[in-house]
């Protein structure tokens, strides 16, 4: 019997793109009715989104805060937890939309964030959830085998402490390369200074199962007013990869 597939045009707004192996991006994002949704492509090799797909005519058209459309096909749920996953045509490129203006950005943002994240992740049906952060995350940068490593830890408005979660927000990591490169030595000031006085909203994905159990990671750091002032991971030149 042939496979029923459900091929529709969606707008979503981006809420995550973040640094995977082998030149493989996760893309996730909110739909018009606020259902998460992790689009990929079944390449040959495996299912995902490879970082080539994120661009148009040389521009960036994927990326954190704007509204993109993408042609999907069905969903693919996967694991616990993992029940996001939708399969998109990729012979069709991505089309932007829009970029919302900040506070559009901060309406869907306060819309659509948990109080809670240890109770929005308590009865294992999704993988993706935005939490506000009280104060300025404290941020941790290290080189580890020549690789970039990045920290954050923060408070939830439960009260909650979150200690110590990698971060694999390519906006994030982009910027923290790029200050690596420039400006070690106040990497951590200046990345507080960003965030300092703005509504700030850390977006958690949790992984596939791995060593026999999930993992926590920080998949997007937004803040209204933007912290990256417009700016997104192509801005900086970042290129997907850890090593420095």
């Amino acid at each position: 019997m042939k496979e029923l597939k459900f091929r529709m045009k969606k707008i979503i707004f981006v809420t995550g793109v973040t640094r995977m192996r082998e030149g493989f991006v996760c893309v996730s994002g909110l739909d018009d009715k606020g259902n998460f949704l992790r689009p990929e492509i079944h390449y040959p090799e495996r299912p995902g989104i490879k970082k080539e797909f994120l661009y148009f005519q040389g521009q960036a058209v994927i990326k954190p805060l704007a509204k993109v459309e993408l042609e999907f096909l069905k969903p693919v749920p996967k694991s616990a937890f993992h029940t996001e996953d939708w399969e998109i045509d990729g012979s069709i490129p991505p089309k932007l939309v829009s970029i919302p203006s900040e506070s559009e950005c901060l309406a869907i943002l306060n819309r659509y964030t948990d109080f809670s994240l240890e109770h929005a992740l308590s009865e294992q049906s999704r993988s993706l959830v935005i939490v506000r952060s009280c104060e300025v995350p404290e941020i941790a940068v290290k080189l580890w085998e020549d690789k970039l490593k990045c920290y954050l830890s923060f408070y939830d408005e439960s009260g909650d402490y979150h200690q110590r979660l990698p971060v694999t927000d390519a906006n994030w990591l982009a910027a923290c390369k790029y200050l690596w490169q420039t400006d070690r030595e106040n990497i951590k000031s200046r990345l507080s200074k960003a965030l300092k006085g703005k509504d700030i909203f850390i977006r958690i994905g949790v992984t596939r199962e791995y060593r026999g159990q999930v993992w926590r990671q920080v998949s997007a750091v937004f803040s209204v007013p933007d912290w990256l002032k417009g700016k997104c991971f192509a801005d900086l030149g970042y290129d997907f990869n850890d090593y420095v």
